[in-house]
């Protein structure tokens, strides 16, 4: 669960969020809608623990552990177009590399998801030499499969084709139960069809 309370973010004299009150529960699927410029991604980017609010809370409560915003970022995956892989890191080295802080669950099997990703043949070049959609599909891949309760994805079918939308639903089929999810979306319903909440920005 994430709760948040009063939730306020300023950027210079520029408020972008006021006053967010909401609660994530344990398992729910939620989708955060807007314009360009709503505040979608800085509310993603507050829940993941990667900035700070101006003013009010996010406390996560997992398995009944009270975990304060600073610990945040070791409870969630996260995944958006702008988040930087390693570009001198090969897909194979990125998943072991990934693998020292955040482990996948006992049943994911990597050559298969690879394979469903259309990565297994590409997973010793380096990420450098990635289509946008090839560095998505990895992206959603690390945010989803990991065994953790929170999966924050910004426009998660940004750059991805009709293969890479079916990837990321099976994604979400196979990993998304029991997990709390996120989804910042401009109102693409391919991104959120299996949400049954949402917050309007």
């Amino acid at each position: 669960m994430l709760k948040v309370s009063g939730l306020y973010k300023q950027f210079g004299n520029q408020l972008v969020l006021e006053n967010i009150h909401h609660t994530f529960e344990t398992g729910s699927k939620t989708v955060v809608l807007g314009a360009n410029g709503s505040g979608k991604s800085t509310l993603l980017k507050l829940l993941s623990g990667a900035t700070e609010p101006t003013a009010g809370s996010i406390v996560g409560n997992f398995s009944g552990v009270e975990i304060p915003q600073n610990q945040l970022p070791l409870q969630v995956g996260f995944a958006a177009p702008y988040m930087g892989l390693n570009p001198h890191f090969s897909l194979e080295e990125t998943l072991k590399f990934h693998l020292q802080f955040c482990p996948f669950p006992d049943q994911f099997e990597e050559d298969y998801w690879l394979e469903l990703a259309q990565l297994q043949k590409h997973k010793r070049k380096n990420l450098g030499g990635y289509s946008s959609g090839m560095l998505q599909r990895v992206r959603l891949l690390l945010a989803l499969a990991s065994d953790r309760p929170v999966a924050l994805l910004d426009e998660p079918t940004s750059n991805l084709d009709r293969q890479g939308v079916e990837f990321y639903h099976q994604l979400v089929a196979a990993f998304g139960e029991g997990k709390t999810v996120v989804v910042g979306s401009n109102y693409l319903t391919e991104e959120y069809e299996f949400c049954t909440s949402e917050i309007v920005l």
